[in-house]
């Protein structure tokens, strides 16, 4: 019992005291106690840029525009999507004469765009003559697919707050979100023929893959206009209609409804068709030997993970002492690019195991701290912070892992977190917030220049001799 508590206490004496040393003195002890803490940052960091633009869409956000800027490049997206079909539809005291119209809305948050507010651009959207192919990725081409034209509008960020609808709703802080609608009356056949087909084959709007046979989607792009993308974040079809109802009085009454009857889902086949040239500034950086990130389907990162050297590091102490591996960490510092159109550093970054991308993203994984790990942008200390690296070192030296170990990608993406929180949370202000879905990013451009001269891999140890 006593030596187990000297043995703490001279633990939490050199944790006091302990600091970061290099390959020179890697395994200093503090005089006079017993075990040693070790701190080492002596390891190298290689990267490279590579260029990814074939990612997979993962997201229900639809990127629409394009946008040339100088310092970031030339930047198209359009995109196409099937519909998810509402179960049920009213069809009480409802005739195909009743409809009177079908709309569709592309929802906005206020703010969701890169350029300028101003610039008129048009929208187009078809119906898709075919079904969409499956897996797709960004590099799909919608020529052969493009049907009948459906819709057309004119627009800037400014008009539609003028003329849309206003909607608005709540996050999981429970803070007012507020969202721009760009509203398209789509043919009233369509609305009709919807209906007609309800009637005819309930059934079809229950088995979406069926449904996609008979209606299988939209096209929506950009046909004039350059100098903004917006991020989109609902895309549903409403459908206008009149219901005949009977008062206690027997007296018919006619009201107006609307019922939203189909939207983009995740369960269904979608995805965002972009195109992106990196500006002269950028090509000349990554030709240079520096590392950029720059999204969406633009370039991404391969990076050299010393976790050899780690491990060998490792075995060396434990030839020596008791050794135990306590915390691998990555922080690598980020210089922000100079841009007139205020495009950011993205905000996180998924540090993946090379053999592992495909099937993260295929299988809809989040991060596990063993094969992947994210960070999201610091931008008080301008750098991203891998926090959690110990779990790839113990695997391998578990034996779960046994090739390739040093190749590892850094991949911009787009996250979804939800928190929890429980009856001590509430009243204390503590709760838990985990990651809920990671999808290559489109949501909005983005870039960075990652230090990796700089970067610092910090590994520490508790040691302990054997005498």
């Amino acid at each position: 019992m006593y030596k187990i508590f000297y043995w703490v206490i001279a633990t939490l004496a050199v944790l006091l005291v302990a600091s970061a040393c290099d390959e020179n003195n890697v395994g200093s002890s503090v005089a006079g106690s017993e075990s040693t803490i070790v701190i080492d940052s002596s390891f190298v960091v290689v990267s490279s840029s590579y260029v990814n633009d074939k990612i997979p869409c993962k997201t229900v956000t639809q990127l629409l525009g394009s946008i040339q800027a100088d310092d970031y490049g030339v930047l198209k997206s359009d995109f196409v999507s099937e519909f998810m079909p509402a179960s049920m539809i009213d069809t009480e005291g409802v005739t195909v004469a009743d409809i009177d119209s079908v709309c569709l809305y592309m929802r906005i948050p206020i703010g969701s765009y890169t350029g300028d507010s101003i610039v008129p651009m048009k929208v187009n959207v078809y119906a898709l003559k075919k079904n969409l192919p499956y897996p797709i990725t960004s590099d799909f081409d919608p020529t052969d697919y493009k049907g009948e034209l459906w819709a057309s509008k004119a627009y800037s960020m400014t008009t539609l707050e003028r003329d849309s609808a206003l909607y608005w709703s709540y996050d999981e802080n429970y803070n007012q979100k507020y969202y721009q609608a760009i509203i398209m009356r789509l043919p009233d056949k369509f609305g009709k023929d919807l209906f007609t087909m309800y009637m005819e084959n309930p059934g079809i709007f229950s088995v979406p893959s069926e449904f996609a046979k008979e209606v299988p989607g939209i096209y929506a792009t950009t046909s004039y206009g350059n100098g903004r993308v917006m991020r989109i974040t609902s895309t549903s079809v409403n459908l206008y209609y009149s219901k005949h109802t009977q008062t206690a009085e027997g007296n018919d009454t006619i009201i107006p409804y609307v019922g939203s009857y189909l939207g983009v889902t995740p369960e269904v086949t979608r995805s965002n068709n972009i195109t992106y040239t990196p500006s002269a500034k950028l090509k000349a950086m990554v030709d240079a030997g520096e590392t950029i990130i720059a999204a969406p389907a633009g370039y991404a990162a391969k990076v050299t993970f010393p976790a050899q050297d780690i491990i060998k590091k490792f075995h060396a102490h434990s030839d020596e002492s008791m050794t135990v591996l306590n915390t691998v960490t990555m922080k690598i510092p980020a210089v922000e690019i100079a841009n007139r159109q205020g495009i950011k550093p993205p905000k996180n970054l998924l540090l993946i195991k090379a053999s592992e991308v495909d099937e993260f993203f295929a299988d809809n994984k989040v991060p596990d701290n063993v094969y992947s790990f994210y960070s999201s942008y610091d931008s008080t200390t301008k750098s991203y912070n891998f926090t959690d690296l110990r779990g790839y070192l113990k695997a391998i030296l578990n034996g779960e892992i046994t090739e390739g170990f040093d190749d590892f990608l850094i991949i911009p993406v787009d996250m979804e977190t939800e928190s929890t929180s429980d009856y001590y949370s509430y009243y204390y202000g503590s709760s838990s917030t985990s990651v809920t879905k990671v999808v290559p990013q489109v949501s909005l451009p983005s870039m960075v220049k990652l230090d990796m001269a700089n970067a610092k891999i910090y590994v520490t140890y508790s040691k302990k001799d054997y005498k």
